[in-house]
């Protein structure tokens, strides 16, 4: 499930960050470098992942750099799954945000075709993991025999 969870997830949101701050770079380049560069550390950490999960059948690290930057505070034994699933729920919040951003602000239309093309299929990919991963989530759930 984690090898779905990084092509239908993790790298989706990779695209998300990438192409919104290359779209976002004419009206704040810092921000626009900032969500650029995110998403590539991001896309960089999915692909160790992702290597890592074809090699050894684990992850090599966090899921992203939000996750990742929550460490220092996991070191209280009681409260560390909780920090986890804060830098996960942040990186959600994040790449979603982005998306209603970029169809709510009109953003797509300015999109060369090659990027439009990339967001469509990170958004298919997102859009269609989602459904697949809660479908497993309730298979799974459902009683045996």
């Amino acid at each position: 499930m984690d090898l779905i969870e990084v092509v239908v997830v993790g790298l989706p949101f990779c695209g998300f960050k990438i192409l919104a701050g290359l779209a976002l770079m004419p009206f704040s380049r810092a921000l626009g470098l900032a969500l650029a560069g995110l998403g590539a550390v991001d896309g960089l950490i999915n692909t160790v992942n992702l290597v890592s999960l074809g090699a050894r059948g684990r992850r090599a690290m966090e899921a992203c750099l939000l996750a990742f930057s929550t460490r220092p505070f996991r070191r209280c034994a009681d409260h560390a799954p909780s920090w986890h699933d804060f830098g996960n729920s942040l990186d959600v919040l994040l790449s979603f945000g982005l998306v209603a951003l970029m169809i709510g602000g009109g953003f797509l239309r300015a999109m060369p075709p090659a990027q439009l093309g990339l967001w469509n299929a990170c958004v298919i990919l997102n859009v269609l993991g989602a459904g697949l991963l809660r479908f497993s989530s309730s298979l799974r759930g459902l009683p045996q025999g």
